[in-house]
């Protein structure tokens, strides 16, 4: 069984740039390579929308880039995430790993409890959602809750709060799933942006505060971002019991990345990544 996982810290980059990286990085699992842990950060800030969401039903977006926050839409589903004050990470591997499993609850699973060890880690009591689904209530208006609104089996929490927030998809012969982890709570202010009237947005703002978390609140102090990456990659490591073999982007990897970027933004049509 190969016991090899290929480790990525790649930093900062736009939000198109990050989702066309996530999608080069899937065509080189399909093609044979190891599976692949990357950790990254947003510059500018986005939100990053369900590949099946109508980003003009769902968003202002002409706010959100006055406001200077990108709008993407990600390889994966499900609903809207403010990317700002957090930490991503995506894992991609074949759809038979071995290292991650097979079913869909097999990697959901195998997943969150490599991110709980690494929160452990670093010094937070985080662990997994055991129910099948905290239905989200439902719409206001046009747009849909954030997806920080609710929580399904085998996502992170924190004293029953939401921590990290996830999305997996499943492409012929390979798997995705990446997901949030907040670190402060700007994520909060997505609600700013989403097309629902005033009093929605009170309520779902608070909604959002009562039902999520950050890692600055459960420390009570600013988190070391290195730290957090180093327990977050040994997390995985400790979990699956392989070899990080870190490495880098190549040149190849990049250049099909920036090729593929403006496929993510909003004016691009609907998104089917790795066809």
């Amino acid at each position: 069984m190969n016991r090899v996982l290929r480790y990525l810290d790649t930093g900062a980059h736009s939000g198109s740039n990050n989702m066309a990286l996530d999608e080069t990085l899937l065509r080189a699992v399909r093609d044979g390579s190891d599976p692949i842990l990357r950790l990254y950060e947003w510059d500018p800030p986005a939100v990053s929308l369900g590949y099946a969401q109508n980003a003009e039903t769902e968003l202002d977006v002409k706010a959100c880039r006055a406001a200077g926050v990108d709008v993407v839409r990600r390889p994966t589903g499900g609903r809207a995430v403010l990317h700002w004050q957090e930490l991503t990470y995506s894992v991609i591997c074949s759809a038979g790993s071995g290292l991650f499993g097979s079913r869909i609850e097999d990697v959901y699973g195998t997943i969150g409890a490599c991110l709980v060890s690494g929160l452990r880690r670093f010094g937070i009591e985080a662990d997994l959602e055991e129910a099948q689904l905290r239905a989200p209530r439902p719409r206001q208006g046009r747009a849909a809750l954030p997806c920080f609104s609710s929580i399904a089996r085998s996502e992170v929490k924190w004293n029953d709060r939401k921590l990290v927030g996830s999305a997996q998809r499943r492409f012929p012969g390979a798997v995705l799933q990446h997901g949030s982890i907040v670190i402060g709570p700007a994520h909060e202010q997505l609600v700013n942006w989403l097309r629902i009237g005033e009093d929605q947005r009170v309520q779902w703002r608070d909604r959002l505060r009562a039902d999520s978390a950050c890692l600055e609140e459960c420390l009570g102090e600013p988190v070391d971002r290195t730290g957090l990456i180093d327990s977050i990659a040994a997390g995985f490591s400790d979990v699956l019991n392989c070899e990080l073999a870190h490495d880098e982007v190549r040149s190849d990897e990049w250049q099909r990345s920036l090729e593929r970027a403006n496929f993510w933004t909003v004016e691009s049509r609907s998104a089917e990544a790795a066809g």
